[in-house]
């Protein structure tokens, strides 16, 4: 056994999804903790996403990629992707006893107010308050954030990403939304049209449609740009495809990979009755933008 391993431990459990001011909340706790009682500082999140294994919630904030780098910047002693489907048949009791003490020799199990633990998520706060006294842990639980009256949580979040209510989501999240992917090449419709567009292939799958205002980062550098999601109605496409035209931009970035930072949504995606009318639509959106 490792001397990480013989140390006692201070564990932060939680699904982490968007790592919003509520998730930060929670590990500036687990790292004071540490500090405070010479403690290993341990993150346990699930991989797939209960809430998606569940069917509970398909689309969610971050892709593992994403969540996974951040959690790696939060520089604690150790991360751990726990394959969920391999313990989500264990009772309550069992997943703390069996799981998290005898697994990370825990001392201390940090958590959100609405944590839920165990088969059927059979287990909550009330239910740690008094294993701990059994199973001898220190249990610290965060009170959630708050802003605009609103309790913060991922699902807030999502029903606010959704609607395109792109300002109250960042004022939860703490920082702009954005996805991110692979440029590939299209089918050289926008060009057609005279506006050029990257498209992006995204592993995120929380993708609002409609015309949006937003800035594409590659290579480190940052662009105003103008995005499309949705399935091209004029041309009668079917796929829901992500589409951003770049103002004054002309480099091949094929392969590239892209954030697609959001601002605001524009309108609606909307079917035409002809390309022109297309073309004159586009032109507006962009005046729109530069106003």
């Amino acid at each position: 056994m490792s001397d990480n391993n013989k140390k006692k431990s201070v564990i932060a459990v939680g699904n982490f999804d968007g790592f919003h001011r509520g998730h930060k909340k929670i590990i500036m706790n687990l790292k004071e903790i540490a500090a405070k009682e010479n403690l290993f500082s341990h993150i346990l999140t699930f991989t797939p996403n209960p809430k998606q294994y569940l069917k509970k919630e398909k689309n969610l904030i971050f892709t593992e990629a994403q969540k996974k780098r951040v959690l790696e910047e939060q520089k604690v002693d150790r991360i751990t992707f726990m394959n969920f489907i391999e313990i989500s048949h264990l009772q309550a009791e069992d997943f703390i006893k069996d799981f998290l003490i005898e697994t990370f020799n825990i001392k201390y199990i940090v958590v959100g107010e609405d944590f839920k633990f165990g088969r059927n998520r059979g287990g909550n706060i009330e239910s740690l308050k008094k294993m701990k006294g059994k199973f001898g842990f220190n249990l610290r639980v965060v009170e959630p954030e708050v802003v605009d009256g609103i309790r913060i949580s991922s699902t807030n979040i999502r029903e606010r990403l959704f609607a395109a209510k792109f300002e109250e989501a960042q004022r939860m999240l703490g920082r702009f939304y954005h996805i991110e992917g692979i440029i590939t090449e299209g089918d050289k419709m926008g060009r057609e049209l005279g506006f050029p567009t990257i498209n992006v292939k995204t592993g995120n799958s929380l993708l609002p449609e409609g015309v949006f205002k937003t800035k594409v980062e590659i290579d480190n550098e940052t662009f105003e740009s103008i995005t499309n999601i949705g399935r091209r109605p004029t041309f009668l496409g079917m796929e829901k495809r992500v589409e951003s035209h770049i103002f004054e931009f002309d480099r091949i970035v094929y392969g590239k990979e892209v954030k697609i930072y959001f601002a605001s949504k524009l309108r609606d995606e909307i079917k035409f009755k002809s390309k022109n009318n297309l073309i004159e639509q586009i032109k507006k959106d962009i005046e729109n933008l530069r106003i």
